[in-house]
């Protein structure tokens, strides 16, 4: 099955696995689905059909929808982190939207579990997501035969979620350049 993988990182270097939270349906794909549905007027588990995620991805940037809202889509985009002074931030935003869309105890939902880490302040100095363990692991860099370990990741790549929001909220400045350029098919 596969899982989330939390990930404590140190920006400009690697990253450590914070915590692994099984079967990863529970994870970005329920953000998305709840979105897609609210939104795009999808029908249930049908965010990943034709260009429905291409959809979503600009709502983030879209201000009527209510910054928690925004800020809890952008964290489940490949290389988001969220820096430890917006630990506290992301948490009561996650907490926000849970009231909004409340957890279906039908269905898997790591997200109660993912703002209790936000909550417990942890001493690293930023954390990201692996969303999947059916990909490769975004915050891992290449393997060097070499040092026979594997290398950085491209930090260039890499955004602060509440960087972002806040950038646009300040500046009006699009965008755009933040949004994914590359959608694989993955399984969740």
């Amino acid at each position: 099955m596969s899982y989330t993988t939390v990930k404590a990182l140190v920006i400009g270097g690697r990253s450590e696995d914070i915590e692994e939270l099984r079967n990863s349906h529970g994870s970005a794909p329920v953000i998305w689905d709840t979105l897609c549905q609210r939104y795009l007027g999808t029908k249930p588990f049908s965010w990943s059909l034709d260009d429905t995620i291409d959809r979503l991805w600009p709502l983030w940037r879209d201000p009527a929808l209510p910054e928690h809202q925004r800020a809890v889509l952008r964290m489940t985009y490949d290389y988001a982190y969220v820096s430890k002074k917006d630990f506290g931030r992301a948490a009561a935003d996650i907490r926000k939207f849970l009231v909004d869309f409340p957890v279906n105890p039908q269905y898997v939902n790591h997200w109660p579990r993912i703002a209790e880490i936000f909550e417990g302040n942890p001493d690293v100095p930023a954390i990201g997501f692996e969303w999947t363990s059916c990909a490769e692991d975004l915050w891992r860099g290449g393997w060097d035969e070499d040092e026979e370990e594997y290398g950085l990741i491209d930090w260039t790549l890499p955004s602060d979620v509440y960087g972002a929001i806040d950038g646009l909220k300040l500046s009006g400045t699009d965008f755009t350049h933040c949004l994914p350029t590359k959608v694989e098919k993955l399984c969740y």
